[in-house]
C-alpha cells in the first residue's frame, strides 16, 4: 500500500511539474503578447501626436507641415489621407491668391478708368462754366434793355432761356462740386443763418422756373429762426430739393414747404403732386449717380442728392424721402439741429 501511495504521490508531483511548465509558458506567450501589444499602442499613440501636430500646424496656417514617415507606416492610409488634404488646400490656397492678384488689377484698372472719367467730367465742366456764365450775364443784358427795347414776347421768350441757362449752371455746379468732394474734404464755414429768410429768398429765386411749368410754390412765412449752418451749403441743398420738386411736378400743381421745429431739431418739407418714387428706389436714390430722371425721360446726373445728402450728413442732420402713393406726393424732409457740434466741420 505504501508503494502505491509513493506513486500517486510522484504522479501528482508530475502533474505539478507538468502544470508548471504549462502555465510558465503560457504566461511567458502572455507577456511577450503584452510587450508588443505595448509597443504597438506606443507607436499608435507617437502616431495619432504626430497627426494631431499636423493638424494643428495646419490650423495655424503653417502648409508645410506633414505627417512623418512612422505614422505612414503605422496609420498609412488615415495619414495618406491627411497629408492628400494639406496638399488640397496648398492648391486652393495658391488659386485663391492668384484669383486676388487678379482681382486687385482689374479694380486698379477700374479705379483708373473712373478717375480718368471724373477728371474729364471735372475739366469738362470747369471749361463750361465760362461761357455759360457768360451766357447768363448776356442774357440779363438783353432783359436789361441794354441793347435795345424786347416786346413782351421777346422777354418771356428771353426769360425762358435765362431759367434754362440757371438749370444748366447749377448742374455745372454739383458737377463741380462732387469732384471736389471726392479730391477733398469740403470745410463747412459755419454761421448763425436765419432759414425763414433763406427759404423765402430761394423761392423768389426759384419761382421764375415753377412759373414755366405752372407750378406754384406755397410757403407760408415764419418768425426769425436762426441755425449754426453753412449758408452757401445749405442753400444749395433747398435749392437743389426745390428744382427736383419742379422738374417732377404735374402742371397747374403746387409744391408745399413747410418749416418747424421739433425738440431740438429744425425740419424743412418739401412736397411736390406728381411723380412718386418707388419703394424699391427710396433706398437708392442718395446713391451717387443713381438718378430716376431716365424713368420720366429727364436729364439728370444722379449727384445733386448724392450731394445734398453728404452737406446735410456733415451738419449732423438727416435727409429723407417719403412718397404717398395714393396721394402722388412725395416729400424730400430734411433735419438740422438747432446747435451743431463743434467736431461737425468737414463733409
Amino acid at each position: 500500500m505504501s508503494g502505491l501511495s509513493s506513486l500517486d504521490n510522484l504522479t501528482v508531483l508530475y502533474l505539478l511539474i507538468f502544470f508548471c511548465c504549462i502555465l510558465g509558458v503560457w504566461l511567458g506567450l502572455l507577456f511577450a503578447k503584452y510587450k508588443k501589444l505595448k509597443e504597438t499602442f506606443r507607436k499608435y499613440k507617437k502616431s495619432l501626436r504626430s497627426i494631431a501636430k499636423t493638424i494643428n500646424s495646419v490650423r495655424y496656417g503653417n502648409l508645410f507641415e506633414r505627417v512623418d514617415s512612422l505614422t505612414h507606416s503605422v496609420l498609412p492610409n488615415f495619414s495618406e489621407s491627411i497629408d492628400r488634404m494639406i496638399e488640397s488646400i496648398v492648391d486652393r490656397e495658391d488659386m485663391i491668391k492668384e484669383y486676388q492678384a487678379d482681382l486687385n488689377k482689374q479694380i486698379e484698372t477700374q479705379k483708373e478708368i473712373v478717375k480718368l472719367k471724373e477728371d474729364f467730367v471735372a475739366t469738362l465742366t470747369h471749361d463750361l462754366k465760362v461761357p455759360i456764365i457768360a451766357e447768363n450775364n448776356m442774357l440779363n443784358f438783353l432783359l436789361e434793355n441794354r441793347f435795345g427795347e424786347l416786346n413782351e414776347k421777346q422777354k418771356e421768350a428771353v426769360c425762358h432761356l435765362k431759367n434754362s441757362n440757371k438749370e444748366l449752371i447749377e448742374l455745372v455746379e454739383i458737377l463741380l462740386e462732387t469732384y471736389k468732394l471726392n479730391e477733398t474734404h469740403i470745410e463747412l464755414t459755419r454761421e448763425n443763418v436765419d432759414l425763414n429768410r433763406l427759404i423765402e429768398n430761394i423761392i423768389l429765386e426759384m419761382q421764375p422756373i415753377a412759373d414755366s411749368t405752372d407750378v406754384n410754390i406755397n410757403y407760408t412765412s415764419q418768425s426769425e429762426k436762426n441755425v449754426f449752418v453753412d449758408e452757401f451749403y445749405i442753400k444749395r441743398v433747398l435749392k437743389n430739393i426745390i428744382l427736383n420738386a419742379i422738374s417732377f411736378s404735374n402742371s397747374h400743381s403746387s409744391i408745399d414747404i413747410e418749416f418747424g421745429q421739433e425738440e431740438n431739431y429744425f425740419t424743412i418739407k418739401v412736397k411736390n403732386y406728381g411723380k412718386i418714387i418707388k419703394d424699391e428706389d427710396i433706398e437708392h436714390i442718395f446713391d451717387k449717380y443713381f438718378s430716376t430722371s431716365k424713368k420720366f425721360r429727364k436729364v439728370g446726373t444722379g449727384l445733386g442728392l448724392y450731394l445734398s445728402n453728404k452737406i446735410i450728413k456733415a451738419h449732423n442732420g438727416e435727409l429723407k424721402a417719403e412718397s404717398d402713393e395714393e396721394q402722388n406726393t412725395t416729400t424730400m424732409v430734411i433735419t438740422l439741429p438747432v446747435q451743431l457740434q463743434d467736431n461737425q466741420n468737414v463733409i
